[in-house]
């Protein structure tokens, strides 16, 4: 097959050319290196706590988080603009890595410790929006949502990390804890190496925001801060709750990441037929009766029920929304779309612990559950009703 009809082979599988149909699959490696990187920060309460830190001082290094990864998200596209989209995309995995790298050193002292942990954030803020621009460029129209969902699908079969990070720990210390984390963001920025330059984005001045400040994008970004806060629950939270209600982890934790990935990389391939607003509004039904079976399960059963519908709504959330907000916008203008969307997910997913946390004390995981089951199907009708609005108009 020559080059000529080897490129429309690519294309008419969804690929911008061969090299792109490549170039795509080594940046969804990229994208889980990345996250086998950052995933070890499930670890970091219990290297917080052993070093020495009381549970105020844990709770602020793990929640100041919040503050860099918003503010970086919104920041991405102006250095799209400035830098290039890989050159971004490479920045936001070596803060990563330094970040994550340097508590080998800092973990014991806070003020040094929130440093690194600041520039962590940074990285993490700045990544997923520049990488799924970086991903989307090397695909077109074609299969675009089924794409998408594929490069997202990366990102949590990253979840092996922290159980070898805690082999590590037990045995090794600290030290060879930190450098074992580091190690798959070097192989990452290796690898941008071998990938060809996207499109820059047009540089509008400021935050470069552009196209993503179009009024009819409020709908999806309110939509994934909804989407953002029903996962912050489970990874702040659900935990906690279980062994309240001595319910193993395993009946939450492995059927709603098996249902997750199953369904991002098997059934998305149909679903991606569908409009994407209708998708959205099946994600979060399905989340709000995910939360619904979580809060009545009494025993592993109906937990693990509760979980599959969580990681089928969770799935579909995130890479449905970031093809939603780029659509109709070409390669060059996706920057601004997508640095606003991560910026409204990571807004639901790091600021709402704390408020929950008063909620949870007031009322209890159990009922708060059932609230969040609520907000997901009132979610699913506002969307509903919105878009009702917009045809009619």
């Amino acid at each position: 097959m020559n080059a000529l009809n080897a490129d429309e082979a690519a294309a008419a599988a969804g690929f911008i050319d061969r090299r792109g149909r490549t170039e795509f699959f080594i940046a969804c490696i990229v994208g889980f290196l990345f996250s086998f990187t950052n995933n070890y920060s499930s670890l970091l309460a219990i290297v917080f706590e052993r070093s020495g830190h009381s549970l105020t001082d844990t709770g602020l290094l793990l929640g100041l988080f919040a503050v860099p990864a918003i503010l970086s998200a919104l920041l991405s596209s102006a250095a799209c603009a400035r830098y290039g989209v890989l050159p971004t995309v490479r920045m936001a995995i070596f803060l990563t890595m330094i970040g994550m790298g340097s508590f080998a050193l800092t973990r014991d002292n806070f003020w040094l410790a929130l440093i690194s942990r600041l520039v962590q954030g940074a990285g993490v803020g700045m990544f997923l929006p520049a990488a799924m621009v970086y991903s989307q460029s090397r695909i077109n129209r074609k299969r675009f949502v089924y794409f998408v969902t594929v490069f997202s699908a990366a990102i949590p079969l990253a979840a092996v990390a922290p159980p070898i990070g805690a082999w590590t720990l037990e045995r090794f210390g600290y030290v060879a804890l930190f450098m074992e984390a580091a190690a798959p963001s070097a192989i990452a920025i290796l690898l941008t190496y071998g990938l060809r330059a996207a499109a820059r984005p047009g540089n509008a001045g400021g935050l470069n925001l552009g196209a993503g400040l179009q009024a009819r994008l409020q709908l999806p970004y309110a939509t994934i801060a909804i989407g953002g806060m029903l996962y912050g629950y489970s990874t702040s939270y659900l935990a906690a709750d279980l062994h309240e209600r001595a319910i193993a982890l395993t009946a939450f934790f492995i059927p709603s990441s098996i249902a997750l990935v199953a369904m991002r990389f098997a059934a998305m391939r149909v679903l991606a037929a569908v409009a994407l607003p209708m998708l959205v509004v099946a994600s979060l039904v399905i989340y709000g009766l995910g939360f619904a079976l979580i809060a009545f399960a009494g025993a592993a059963p109906t937990m693990i029920l509760g979980a599959v519908a969580y990681g089928v709504g969770n799935s579909i959330m995130l890479p449905v929304v970031a093809a939603w907000v780029v659509e109709g916008i070409e390669p060059e203008e996706r920057s601004g779309p997508q640095a606003v969307n991560i910026s409204a997910f990571y807004l639901g997913l790091y600021a709402t612990p704390y408020p929950i946390a008063h909620l949870i004390d007031a009322v209890g995981y159990v009922t708060t559950e059932w609230i969040l089951a609520v907000i997901a199907l009132a979610m699913s009708v506002v969307v509903l009703t919105v878009l009702s609005a917009m045809r009619r108009g």
